[in-house]
């Protein structure tokens, strides 16, 4: 349940066991400057019950970790930050989130994962840097907030060229099922939509004034990569309905074409339809009855008024 667990001390790490007993141990023994980093994944009930009795966590705050699908926000108690954000995967016109939630106070940061990626990756690339890290549990919640951040950008990088596609396919000349492919991508990027947006004004606010001064570039950075992402979210969402658009008056330009097309067959072939009619009457005195060449002539009468008709047709270019 427990994936990782360790004590910094000016920025090195410690490890350290995991279980409740060598966590109120490993708290007890932290110096002023030290901190402790607590990563779950999947929790039951009664182990995340268990590390948030000995950490004092809020239990609505622990009540949020245990609920899945949280909108991701910041909620601050009076000991510690309660953070919950989603992390994202792109993959075949498929958006995948997975729910985050961060517990911050003022000597220890605890991480509880719901499925997807886990969070060695962000770990590591804080323990390389020594110097933030000693500046507390911030640089861990810096160090995973950005891991997830960054994400996002890779994903709107992904969906961007799957845009590109869905444009070229549009303006080809080839049958294709764009509008399909079109909403699938749209409603994908109401996913992704749903996972960024909300985390920007939180973001911003540890930027500018809620976090400690040595941490706010740090946050300011992520601010930054999250209105990147926001802003390709908005760029998508506009390409897409452009995209669906044009598709949209491309299927009614080609309607009307063929539509153009099929009047002026039947036009052709009312001709010989209404001559035949008439020669098809059961009467004795019509012209040409009698006439060795009556029947050639009605058919090439026929055939050259069906004629002109055509060339007439091709050169307003209904055919």
């Amino acid at each position: 349940m427990i994936i990782d667990c360790a004590v910094y001390r000016n920025g090195v790490r410690e490890s350290t066991e995991h279980d409740t007993e060598s966590l109120e141990a490993a708290l007890a023994g932290l110096g002023k400057d030290d901190f402790l980093w607590i990563g779950i994944g999947n929790p039951q009930t009664f182990e995340l019950e268990r590390v948030a009795a000995t950490l004092g966590l809020h239990p609505l705050a622990v009540e949020d970790a245990l609920e899945a699908h949280q909108r991701p926000k910041v909620e601050r108690y009076t000991d510690h930050l309660f953070m919950s954000l989603r992390t994202v995967r792109y993959s075949d016109d498929d958006i995948t989130t997975h729910e985050v939630n961060i517990f911050m106070g003022a000597n220890f940061l605890l991480t509880v994962r719901r499925g997807g990626p886990d969070l060695r990756n962000a770990r590591k690339a804080a323990e390389s840097r020594i110097e933030p890290m000693s500046h507390g549990p911030t640089a861990a919640l810096h160090a995973v907030v950005d891991s997830i951040v960054d994400g996002y950008e890779d994903v709107a990088a992904e969906l961007e060229t799957d845009v590109e596609e869905v444009e070229t396919s549009v303006f080809s000349n080839r049958p294709s099922s764009d509008s399909t492919r079109i909403y699938r991508l749209k409603r994908e990027t109401l996913e992704f939509r749903r996972a960024v947006m909300p985390l920007r004004d939180p973001v911003e606010r540890f930027a500018t004034g809620s976090m400690p001064e040595d941490s706010r570039p740090y946050f300011r950075d992520i601010a930054d990569h999250l209105a990147r992402a926001a802003d390709a979210i908005d760029t998508i969402d506009k390409l897409l309905d452009n995209a669906l658009n044009a598709h949209l008056a491309q299927l009614s330009v080609q309607q009307n074409a063929d539509m153009r097309k099929l009047t002026a067959g039947a036009t052709i072939f009312a001709v010989p339809t209404a001559i035949a009619g008439i020669y098809g009457m059961n009467f004795e005195h019509m012209p040409e009855l009698k006439w060795t060449l009556g029947y050639p002539l009605v058919i090439a009468v026929t055939a050259g008024i069906c004629g002109y008709i055509y060339w007439r047709f091709k050169r307003s270019g209904w055919l």
